[in-house]
């Protein structure tokens, strides 16, 4: 129950919180810079969270938020980093063997390795 409160939590600050802040702050410097300067119509919170939206899907922040956010689910369900390392550090001889096997029969590894047959390069 804990983690899915995490994950609503994170889901609220960085979808909901976090735009209407953002929006909150463009507002003013808007209304008070822009107006001023460049003699441009104000504009009310709604439409500037737009307008950061906006600004963030055409340079890719909120994509890379979508990121950060999903990392932050990763971790609130209890996911850590070096999981893997820690296992191997843990694990016997046999262990390492049985495991290094296990890839190579699964081909976890074909990125590394060209598996063209002699036979299959004259086709």
């Amino acid at each position: 129950m804990k983690k899915i409160v995490k994950i609503l939590a994170t889901i609220l600050v960085f979808f909901v919180a976090f735009p209407l802040l953002a929006g909150f702050v463009t507002t003013i410097l808007w209304n008070n810079i822009l107006t001023a300067v460049c003699g441009f119509s104000v504009i009310n919170l709604w439409q500037s969270v737009g307008i950061f939206i906006l600004g963030q899907i055409l340079s890719g922040g909120f994509i890379l938020g979508c990121f950060f956010v999903m990392g932050s689910i990763h971790h609130a369900m209890g996911h850590t980093r070096g999981g893997l390392k820690h296992h191997w550090h843990n694990m016997t001889e046999e262990e390492r063997k049985v495991f290094i096997e296990r890839r190579t029969t699964f081909g976890f590894n074909h990125f590394h390795h060209n598996h063209q047959k002699d036979g299959d390069a004259a086709e």
